[in-house]
């Protein structure tokens, strides 16, 4: 006779597996502001060191974190009025040569398929124009299909920039603000660790986040200056270019080379594209052996691979928000992994 199993689910355990269900259905319903909340708690980290240096030199913490965030603000807004346009400018002029950059390639006396690339650009880039480039820049942040959903979507990722900037503004505000509120969305027996645990992480992602943001800033500049007085072509979009490499480790600058030494041979021919590969081999020695060392040697535990991996990983997941959020998750992520790793070690109790 076959004994019979049966399986008892308490109601309980049904109610708490349904309690877990509606509040992941309530996170990715409001995914907006939970992202908004969680870039807000990053940027009130990053912003937490400069505010008790200046808090050193007798400054109040509340004018500390409005002049950190008011020159954020103006920064961004200079970017967004100052240097888009003429990036834009050289975006649109650039994909117009394109086609005849592209005519002119030899390999070997091949033109390697790129004339029918050429052909295909050329169709694309009838009649674009700068202002075209703006409107494209702006769906690359926001996306769009529309005038209306256009609206809707401009409407909300302004409202959640507004949102995640007052956040920030009000958790950097208070004295330990961010522990405050891990504190108050955490389970009580776990209160203490979470705490430690962000702690820890924040002074690393406040040291990379200020010391990526500013080697990337020299590097642009580094690009930008010998571009511009050798009359470079679209040296502003060059510079962004070397900006955003800089973001990824290792590789980036490389990367962002290619297009620049690719335009100096199309547009001045090997005297020029001599030139520009010495100055971006000069830049590169500059940033692995002076740069990187003096504004980065307080970078510790996060290793370069695990940057680009994030990096990777976010940007696929939630896009511009998810590349914001990644290196500080994998902070995190990696002071749990050495806590888990510790523990193990241990020995154990007799």
């Amino acid at each position: 006779m076959k004994e019979t199993i049966r399986v008892v689910i308490p109601s309980t355990t049904i109610i708490k597996i349904l309690a877990w269900i509606t509040i992941f259905a309530g996170l990715f319903i409001v995914s907006d502001l939970v992202i908004a909340l969680l870039v807000a708690v990053v940027i009130a980290s990053a912003a937490e060191m400069p505010i008790k240096m200046m808090k050193g030199w007798g400054i109040p913490r509340g004018l500390s974190v409005t002049v950190i965030f008011l020159t954020l603000i103006a920064v961004i807004t200079s970017i967004a009025f100052i240097f888009i346009p003429p990036l834009a400018d050289d975006i649109a002029r650039f994909v117009k040569v394109l086609p005849q950059i592209l005519d002119s390639v030899r390999i070997f006396g091949s033109d390697m398929g790129f004339k029918d690339l050429s052909l295909y650009i050329s169709e694309l880039a009838k009649g674009i124009s700068k202002g075209q480039i703006l409107t494209i820049i702006k769906d690359a942040i926001f996306g769009s299909t529309g005038f209306f959903a256009t609206t809707s979507v401009f409407l909300r990722g302004a409202v959640t920039t507004v949102l995640t900037f007052v956040m920030a503004f009000y958790l950097a505000l208070e004295e330990r603000g961010v522990q405050k509120f891990l504190r108050l969305i955490s389970p009580k027996i776990y209160e203490s660790y979470i705490e430690d645990l962000w702690t820890r992480a924040q002074k690393k992602i406040g040291l990379w986040m200020q010391g990526q943001i500013l080697l990337s800033l020299l590097v642009a500049l580094l690009v930008y200056v010998p571009n511009l007085i050798l009359n470079m072509p679209y040296a502003a979009l060059l510079s962004v270019l070397a900006f955003a490499g800089e973001l990824v480790p290792m590789i980036g600058l490389t990367f962002s080379a290619i297009p620049a030494v690719f335009i100096a041979w199309t547009h001045g021919g090997t005297s020029l594209l001599i030139t520009v590969s010495v100055i971006y081999l000069i830049i590169g020695q500059l940033e692995s052996h002076v740069l990187y060392p003096r504004v980065m040697n307080k970078l510790v535990g996060v290793p370069s691979v695990v940057v680009i991996i994030a990096l990777v990983v976010g940007a696929k997941l939630a896009g511009i928000w998810g590349v914001i959020l990644s290196v500080p998750l994998a902070s995190i992520l990696m002071e749990l992994a050495s806590d888990l790793e510790k523990r193990k070690n241990l020995p154990e109790e007799k």
